[in-house]
Order: C-alpha cells, then structure tokens, then sequence
C-alpha cells in the first residue's frame, strides 16, 4: 500500500494524539491538497469536514504536509466561566461565541441552531434574516447597511424638515440657501431656477450677486469673493492693513498669509495661485527636492519615473529607465531577458523560448514533489519543469523553504483598534464603546451617538450630518471665523475671529446667544483647542508667537509656551495624558508637543516637513495626524514622533489642505483650493469622497468630528479644592506611573510662590524671571541645581574635615597625668598611665574609684630596699 493511502487511516489517531496546536510548521508526512485561491475572512482555513487527501496528482497541483488545514486542537482541560467549550474541547472568548465569525476549527461556537435563537436586547435592532443578527439602535437609518438582509435601512423616513430644502441628490440644505449664489446642495439644485435676487436694506450687494453685511463694506477685509466691497473705498487709501508679518506674503484672499521665501517656486501656495502668478514670477526655478517639467511646473522629486504622469505634460515620465521584467513563477516561465511564457507552454515538445529554455529534457515530466515533499515544510507545488514551495493562508515562506506564521497585526489597519494574532489568523476586537461592523468584521464602529461634522466657513459655522450630509448653520454672520472646538459635554462651541480678534463662544443650539470669551491683546488665532476635562481653552497667536490659556469663562489668563517660535497654528491637546502638540510653519516647520502646563517641551517631527498646518489626535488609536499644504501629504506617527509614516499624497485632493480630524476610521479634512470638505481611510488614505459640497464661496476653515467619544470622560486630579491651587490648577504630563498629575500656575501678572501653590502679585524682578522663555526657565533651574549640589558638596567636604581634626585631637589627648599623695610610703609618685582606646588591645578593667586605683598600684609597685 502507497504511504499516501495510509494517511487518512492514520489521521484520526494523529488528531486525537496531537497535544498541541499542529498548525505549526514541520509537522510529519506529506498530503495533496486543494490549491487556496485567496485568504477566507480572518481565520484562514474555515470550518468543514476533514479534507481527505486524494490520490497523486498530475504536474501543476499542490502536494501539502499535515498543516492548518486539518485545524489545531487543544488538549481537553476545563474551560473558565467566561470561555466557551468548542465541540473538540478547545476553550476560546464567551463573547466569541455568535459573532459571526469561527474561531473554533470545528465551526461549533457558529452552530446556527444555538445562534438563530439568539434574544436582541432592548438598545438594539433585531434583523429580519432570522439568523440572530442583532445592531445597535443608533445605527439604524444611517444610509450604511448593518444587517446582512439591509432591514435595517429599510422604512427610514428621508423627508427634511418644513425649514429644509430638498436637494436633487437628496440632501437637505436650509430654505434661506436657496438662490444665494452658492452650491450648498453640491448638485446645483439649490441655484436652479433662481429669480431675481435682491439683497436686504442692511445688506451690500457683490459685484458677483452675493449679499453681505453692509458694515464690512471698506472695512479692510475682503468679505466678497471678487473683492468688490473693498473697491472705490478712500478711507484705506487704497492699501489694505495686512494682517501677515514682515517675512510673510498676503494672498489676494487676504486670509492666507505664505512665506516671502515660497513666492514664485513653482508650487502654488496661495488658494488662487497669486503667489506664482507672472506679475510678480519672471524666471520660475524650481526647489531643490522638486523636479521641474517642460512647463515650468514643479513636483515633488520623488514623483518622476513613478510610471504615472504627474506634469500636465507628461515630461516626468520621460527618458525613465525602465526596470526588468519578473516573471511570475506560479504562472509564468522564464525565458531569460525578460521574456515571460505561460507555464502550460512549457515541456510540451515545441520551442517557445529563443534557445529551447522551456523544454529541459532533466527536469520536464519529474514530479520533485514527491520525493520529501520537494524539501518544503507545507505547501510543494509541482510545475512542468521544476516545482516551488508555498504556505497556507496566514503564512510566509521563508529562505529554507519553511512556512512560518504572518503576524497580520503589524500590518497597519488591518483591525480597526484592537488585533490579536493567532498562528495562521487573527482577530480583531473593538474598544469599549465601539462594536465590530456586521459587514466587515475588521472594523468597528460607534455603539452610540450620531456624529457630525462642525467647520468654520469665515462668515458662518455649519454642522453636517455624517449619516445623511444634511448641512445646518449653528452660528451666522461672523466675520472671519477660523479656529473651532467644542465641549460635547456642555453642547458649547468657541471659535476664533481673525477680523474681530476676537474668541468667543456659544451654545452649540443656540448660535446667536454668543459671548466673547477673550477679547483683549489678541493678534491672529489660527488654532483653538479646548480641555474638556479641566475646563480651558488653549490658542495660538502667530504674530506673537505664543500659545495661551485661559478658562471657559475667559479668566485666569495665562501664557503658556513662548519663544523659538515663528508661526504657530494648529494645536491639539489630551488632558488624560497631560500633553498638548502644535504645528510651527515658520522657517524651520515642526511639530512640538509640551506638558499642558507648559513644560517638559520638545520637537517631535522636524524633517520631511514644509507646511504643516492641521494637527488631530486619535486618542484610541494613539496616533497624530497631520497635513503638509507644500508636500500635500497626510502623514501620522506615535504620540511621541516615532512610527512616522505618510498615509495619502494627492496633488488632486491636498492642493491646499488646512485642518484634519478624525474618527472611527476616517480622516476629514478642509481644502481651501477645492472649498470642499473630504474624507478617505485613515489607515491607507483610500476612498476619497466629498462630504460638503466642491467649490463654493467660501473656504471651509477649521473642521471638528462632534460626537461624544472625541471627547473621553478622566478623572479631574484638580477636583478636590482646586488641587490645592490658589488659581490655575492645571495637568501635567504622564512621563511615567510615579509622573505628578497636576501642577499649581499662575496667571500672567502673579508669580508663585516657593510652596507651589500660592500666587501673588509679582514684582518687577518676578514679572522679568516669568516673561523668560521655557529656555531660559530650565537652564536657571539647572544652574541653579548645580549651585546646590556644589554647597552641599562643600558643607560635607567641611564636616569631613572637622571630624577627622576632631578625632586626631582625641586620640593624642588621651594619654593623661594624675598627681596623689601616698599616705603609706610619704612619697609623691607620678606615673603616666597610657590609655589606649584601640580595638586591638587587650580588654583592661579600669578601677571605678581613686582608692580602688592607689590599691592596684600599690600592688605593682616593688618595695623599697633598706
């Protein structure tokens, strides 16, 4: 009998003897098995009965070791409370059970008798598939089927609201946008068959039809988009206040302020292009790292020879070397010099490669695979001429021919959040809070909540719905409105004012209840962010160069990080951790991070950066998201800098990216060039889509995810008497488990005292030591430092001294002299006695009174002789 026939005899005994998971690569004799065309969901190999090996196969078929495929078994031992018992004793998660998903190799915790009789419960939505399926409420009716049967997209009510209009693709926009000379429905359907427009008495009518406030007319801001407000008026005496530096160039929109260095360098800086427009650029030369084309346009430099023309003209595609042709040896033979044949032309007696390469007479019609599996630890695939070894799904072939398990989980986004490897598979799982998508168990999803998005649009701050991009605005006729953020907890939003230079805030229903928060000594706030858990705001100010804070109610002032700074914008902060990080884009552009209250500072990322404007952080994913305008780069990194790695270039979509925030996973950002809002997969930059509509009038600002788990709930260390604070308590960074976790400061105006806790009000000397920099703060700290420890070394040097003088004045002062009168012999005797107080010498007991002494020496004394 062939030892293959043998096989599925002996395989029952091998299953029932085998301890361990036999999975594992190098397991004993060989197999046939079927060839696997792609890795099935997430488990490799599903559950099924045993394969039996059929018998040898012809060239061009799979030989396969015992393996995967055959499933692992666990030896029998008691499963936990909280584990589910498969059919073949193996012990695996209780919540595993019913997923969706096999994870038992006998398919028994899937079992669809156990799992249809499955009870929804109250929060969620039972599907009509009659397989148990149960959703979560909140994802009912939002345009994103759940259900394997999509019930639960069915009967939704679409219909807007009576203060809504209809857009043609479905959309609700407000009544008030219709005929406003702005696509707020992004099919044009809210500009369809306009009549007439007139603007309002209060209102000034643009040259281009749109209406604004007729206070910004002359007042030094461009407010319509041709410009027209500011013409004609002589009280600027034709020249606009810039609200850009010295070093910086002010863009048509004046909005957009750019470096002087950036004019005419081939890239277009300026939302309109002003920046390389042929007034000012006579010889356009492009930057070093840049490649320049035919017509004068510039790219990056890595983009030429990619195999994709990048030049209008194609001209970076040009005299490219072209890289040798592969074969690909499951498929193809190789000829040599890049000539490629399919594999069934091969050993079939005609000469298909120039020289006869295709029919070896010593290696056609030899099945290698036989003998020894052809020295492959799993999968022999045996070819016309020669043969290759492979693995199962879940494995990689190394240089010895051996399988060894793929660990999946250091592949980036192949789990949303949380990825358990396993040896041929792996799992994914969710974080508290969120739940696996039904349709993609690979992702999670938000178990709660319906999230919106919030962006700033200089003359009014909307809200769109994430479910079905319905678009409202919360806050109207601001002037330049730019930085935003929220307190889900409250419903309160703030926002920046550019124009007004101004911070103020809101309820977030109530958008015309505003009040001004900062009003006083503020230049230009690009970036905004709020502590949601200590209650603070903190800003930039890019013509002083500072980030500040203050608290909700705009008190308690104080300057946080300053200096070594030249353009700060963007800022994100994480109260659990104590951090906050911004983005610099002055000359020497990087990202920093600091405590939130202002110490331990460092630079995080500071090459391979040019623009950096948006900053977000994914706080499950402990990931920082950033935009670079000039490389037109998406990039992310650990919170710390580390793992940095480019997620999307687009010269399409990143023509001039501003703000980016996340959830689940999904990036969202604004453009300026395409005045549109746009989203794609945070893991690999993928399926780009508009959410707002594209080229509208207005440049969609700053853009904030609204949904509650962007804002976690932690333990406020400040709770208990303001941490002992006079005034500002504020947290600390976690460096480490033993790391402070707050820290008492002071207002600007008040220094603190020696105690930490108590501030007063600060003399001239204390106001010059607190305008120091972070700088100049840590190198007195350190000298001081070392101020101390060079007095204590001395005071200890002294005392060293002293009680060796001491000790050397003992020990010589011990020999001592003692005078008596001898009653007996009517003689004086003076005798020194020798006191040794050694640890060497003999233990003497010494006489406890003078007579005890004179009789001891009277005893030692020789008598006198007549």
């Amino acid at each position: 009998m062939a030892p293959c026939s043998l096989l599925p005899l002996l395989l029952p005994l091998l299953l029932a003897l085998c301890p361990v998971d036999c999975s594992a690569p190098g397991p004993p004799g060989p197999s046939p098995q079927p060839p696997t065309a792609s890795r099935p969901s997430l488990k490799g190999p599903g559950p099924g009965p045993t394969p039996s090996p059929p018998p040898p196969l012809a060239h061009g078929h799979y030989w396969l070791k015992f393996s995967s495929a055959y499933g692992p078994v666990v030896g029998s031992r008691t499963c936990a409370q909280s584990e589910f018992r498969c059919a073949n004793s193996r012990c695996i998660l209780g919540h595993w059970q019913c997923d969706g998903e096999p994870d038992c190799t006998d398919g028994s915790d899937e079992d669809p008798a156990v799992c249809g009789q499955k009870t929804c419960s109250p929060e969620q939505f039972t599907c009509r598939s009659g397989e148990g399926e149960c959703v979560p409420l909140t994802w009912m009716c939002d345009n994103h089927p759940d259900c394997s049967d999509a019930s639960d997209e069915k009967a939704c009510n679409e219909t807007c609201r009576p203060d809504e209009f209809t857009c043609g693709n479905s959309r609700c926009v407000l009544s008030r946008w219709v005929c406003d000379h702005d696509d707020d429905c992004g099919d044009s359907s809210d500009e369809a068959h306009c009549p007439e427009h007139v603007c309002g008495a209060d209102q000034f009518t643009c040259a281009s039809k749109m209406c604004i406030q007729a206070r910004w007319r002359c007042d030094g801001d461009v407010d319509c988009p041709d410009g027209s407000d500011e013409k004609g008026c002589p009280s600027v005496q034709g020249k606009i206040p810039s609200l850009c530096s010295d070093r910086e160039h002010m863009c048509k929109d004046r909005l957009t302020c750019v470096q002087k260095l950036w004019l005419c360098d081939g890239d277009t800086d300026c939302p309109d292009g002003d920046d390389e427009s042929p007034d000012i650029c006579t010889n356009v030369t492009c930057r070093a790292d840049h490649f320049q084309c035919k017509n004068h346009e510039c790219i990056p430099g890595h983009l030429q020879c990619s195999g994709t023309a990048e030049c209008s003209d194609g001209s970076d595609e040009e005299n490219c070397r072209t890289p040798p042709k592969r074969c690909d040896p499951k498929t193809q033979f190789d000829c040599g010099g890049g000539m490629c044949i399919n594999q069934s032309m091969v050993c079939d007696t005609k000469p298909d490669c120039p020289a006869w390469e295709d029919e070896p007479k010593d290696r056609c019609n030899i099945n290698e695979c036989a003998n020894k599996n052809g020295g492959c630890s799993h999968i022999c695939v045996d070819m016309p001429a020669g043969y290759y070894c492979d693995c199962p799904p879940g494995y990689h072939l190394n240089a010895n021919n051996t399988c060894e398990d793929v660990n999946e989980c250091e592949m980036p986004g192949v789990c949303s959040q949380i990825c358990i490897n396993e040896k041929g598979k792996f799992k994914c799982e969710c974080v508290h809070g969120y739940l696996r998508d039904p349709r993609d168990l690979t992702r999670c999803k938000a178990a709660e909540g319906h999230a919106s998005l919030l962006f700033t649009r200089r003359h009014d701050i909307r809200k769109v719905s994430l479910d079905h991009h319905d678009i409202t605005a919360i806050v109207n006729d601001t002037k330049s409105a730019t930085a935003l953020d929220f307190v889900f907890r409250t419903g309160m939003i703030f926002w920046s004012d550019v124009s007004d230079k101004k911070i103020y805030k809101a309820p977030i229903d109530e958008g015309s209840q505003k009040t001004v928060v900062i009003k006083d000594d503020i230049t230009t706030s690009d970036g905004l962010a709020v502590d949601w858990i200590y209650n603070h705001i903190y800003w930039t100010d890019s013509s002083k160069d500072t980030i500040q804070l203050a608290n909700f109610e705009g008190n308690m002032r104080k300057t946080v990080i300053q200096g070594k700074m030249e353009e700060p914008r963007s800022i994100a902060v994480n109260p659990l951790d104590g951090w906050l990080y911004w983005t610099d884009w002055g000359s020497v552009p990087k990202i920093e991070r600091a405590g939130m209250d202002g110490s331990h500072r460092e630079d995080i990322v500071t090459h391979d950066i040019k623009w950096p404007n948006g900053l977000t952080l994914d706080l499950v994913g402990r990931q920082l998201y950033w935009l670079d305008a000039r490389l037109q780069t998406i990039s992310s990194c650990h919170f710390d800098g580390t793992n940095r790695r480019v997620v999307l270039y687009s010269d399409e979509y990143l023509r001039h990216p501003f703000s980016i925030t996340t959830f689940e996973d999904y990036l969202y950002w604004t453009d300026w060039e395409m005045h549109a809002v746009f989203r794609a997969n945070k893991f690999n930059g993928n399926g780009i889509e508009a959410i707002t509509a594209v080229h509208t009038l207005q440049n969609p600002m700053v853009v904030h995810v609204y949904h509650p788990y962007r804002q976690p709930d932690g333990e406020n260390f400040c709770t208990a008497v303001n941490g002992h604070c006079s005034h500002l308590c504020l947290p600390s960074p976690v460096l480490n488990s033993k790391s402070p976790r707050i820290s008492c400061a002071c207002p600007d105006g008040l220094t603190l005292l020696p105690d930490g806790l108590m501030c007063v009000e600060a003399t001239p000397e204390s106001r010059d030591k607190t305008s120091a920099t972070p700088a100049a703060e840590e190198t007195d700290s350190l000298m001081v430092t070392l101020i101390v420890i060079a007095v204590i070394s001395i005071i200890l040097l002294l005392a060293a001294l002293i009680i060796f003088i001491i000790y050397r004045h003992c020990r010589h002062g011990n020999i001592a002299s003692m005078n008596f009168d001898n009653p007996v012999y009517r003689k004086t005797t003076e005798d020194q006695f020798a006191l040794e107080k050694n640890q060497y010498q003999p233990t003497r007991v010494f006489p406890a009174t003078i007579a005890e002494e004179v009789r001891a020496l009277m005893l030692t004394v020789p008598p006198e002789t007549n």
